[in-house]
């Protein structure tokens, strides 16, 4: 290959990696393009629902499914504005003692909220233009550490939920 070539090729090549979000530096030992991987910002899909943050709260209470309701343990988990069903890993896992889980739904079915780890299982009534709120509390006896909690709501009925300890 000839050094024109060479050059050619390698101008080409630096210019779709660099279009791929890499930079590239020519060689002069004639090998061919060096390149070295850039980190650029993770693409954020727009979703319909979102995590809640994390924090402490002061108390349970809430009468929304925008937000996940506050309560008055460290939160592990939290969801906001879900539909349908979903999987909330414990953040941390779940520890020894006291776990309270709250919940809001509103639209007319139900949410079945479970932490299969502990055996746990509860099915709340929601109502159409009405946030239901509810709050439970069980004893937890042996640490879990991949627990999480799943909640599925019917068709129709948007829900938010926080579990602490």
């Amino acid at each position: 290959m000839t050094t024109i070539t060479r050059a050619t090729t390698a101008a080409a090549i630096c210019a779709a990696v660099l279009l791929t979000g890499t930079a590239c530096s020519s060689d002069s030992d004639g090998d061919g393009p060096k390149t070295s991987a850039k980190k650029s910002a993770p693409a954020t899909p727009a979703a319909p629902a979102k995590p809640a943050a994390d924090t402490d709260d002061e108390h349970a209470d809430g009468d929304t499914v925008t937000e996940a309701p506050k309560i008055d343990r460290k939160t592990i988990a939290s969801y906001a504005n879900g539909q349908f069903g979903r999987a909330i890993p414990f953040k941390g896992g779940l520890r020894k003692g006291t776990l309270g889980i709250a919940l809001n739904c509103e639209g007319k079915g139900t949410v079945k909220v479970e932490v299969a780890a502990l055996g746990m299982t509860s099915v709340e009534e929601c109502a159409d233009g009405k946030v239901a709120t509810t709050y439970n509390e069980t004893e937890v006896s042996e640490a879990h550490p991949d627990a999480y909690i799943h909640v599925t709501g019917t068709s129709g009925v948007r829900w938010s939920v926080s579990a602490g300890q």
